[in-house]
């Protein structure tokens, strides 16, 4: 069974089963229905070596407790994007930022989650983006900026009638630009075309006007 809306509450270390392996308890509470949950991950209690007075495989302090880079806890912690912590003995830290994020969960046995399932939440506003909006966002803007607009007729004549190279630029704009303003279908059309054959086109526009200008 799938269990959503958990929210982290605390965490224990100790030694669990039969065999007293080394471990990780975080305790859960549904949103929902109130219901308390808990995870177990396997982790190490013990020094990995030798730091002044204390020996390698010495016990570590009080809810301390060391992990492996390929352990489910750290996958588990990947998966919330928060930042890992400065060393994989060091979650004792920052095990507190997991409250601000609502996880779910597959039930294994009673009130105890499976450590493997245990994902946050994806929430709808944080959905990725549908591709053909960046397509669509991007031919409303850039032709308006990259195209030079039509000059007001009174500039035109003003600079036509000072002098002569002046006058052949104005005429080159002119003819740069008199098709620019496109009819409304033709508008509806652009706006359809996909990312790729708007570009494509375009390109080929730019190089004819490039022809034409130079």
């Amino acid at each position: 069974m799938t269990v959503t809306h958990l929210r982290y509450i605390k965490y224990t270390t100790g030694h669990y089963g039969p065999g007293k392996h080394p471990g990780v308890t975080l305790q859960f509470i549904c949103d929902h229905s109130g219901d308390d949950y808990h995870v177990i991950f396997n982790v190490s209690l013990k020094r990995k070596r030798s730091a002044g007075k204390y020996e390698k495989g010495a016990s570590l302090p009080e809810k301390h407790f060391s992990v492996g880079p390929k352990s489910s806890f750290v996958a588990m912690w990947r998966s919330t994007q928060i930042p890992l912590p400065r060393s994989l003995t060091a979650f004792h830290d920052c095990m507190g930022k997991l409250k601000s994020i609502s996880f779910k969960a597959e039930t294994s046995k009673g009130n105890r989650l499976n450590a493997a399932s245990l994902k946050p939440m994806i929430c709808p506003d944080n959905s990725p983006i549908n591709p053909r909006q960046i397509p669509d966002k991007s031919l409303t803007t850039i032709p308006d900026k990259d195209i030079p607009q039509t000059p007001k007729e009174p500039k035109k004549e003003s600079i036509s009638t000072t002098c002569p190279n002046n006058c052949v630029i104005s005429k080159q704009v002119s003819e740069y630009t008199s098709n620019h303003i496109a009819p409304v279908d033709e508008t509806e059309r652009v706006q359809n075309q996909t990312y790729d054959e708007w570009l494509a086109e375009y390109q080929q526009q730019w190089i004819l006007e490039c022809d034409e200008l130079f």
